[in-house]
């Protein structure tokens, strides 16, 4: 399960960081089965995708100037599900925009200016 890595509690179960903040084996592992992958499993988007991505994406919401970028696949993983239109349907276009932003920041990937600068 994700929750434990991405969400440290206290006994009574309040949420109070992320272990995102530190090396992480499973992430490790995880950036590497994305090295060659756009998605989890073969064929596309799915539901896969769904549970994990959904974890990952709320960390940059709720942590917000967290720093992902030891694992590169893993931001572009992330910003390539928040990109998808169903996304910014669930989520609303602001969330979708600050994460979108957010990763791209992450990923070292700068907007230019009139597509040239």
């Amino acid at each position: 399960s994700l929750d434990p890595i991405c969400f440290l509690e206290t006994p009574q179960g309040k949420v109070y960081d992320t272990g995102l903040k530190q090396p992480n084996k499973r992430i490790d592992t995880l950036d590497k089965i994305l090295a060659d992958k756009e998605y989890l499993v073969d064929g596309g988007f799915s539901f896969a995708d769904v549970a994990v991505a959904s974890y990952l994406l709320y960390v940059p919401q709720f942590f917000q100037g967290i720093d992902l970028s030891r694992w590169p696949n893993v931001v572009k993983y992330m910003k390539r599900c928040a990109e998808r239109d169903a996304y910014g349907e669930a989520f609303g276009s602001n969330v979708q925009q600050y994460l979108v932003a957010a990763l791209e920041e992450m990923g070292g990937e700068k907007k230019k200016l009139f597509g040239m600068f």
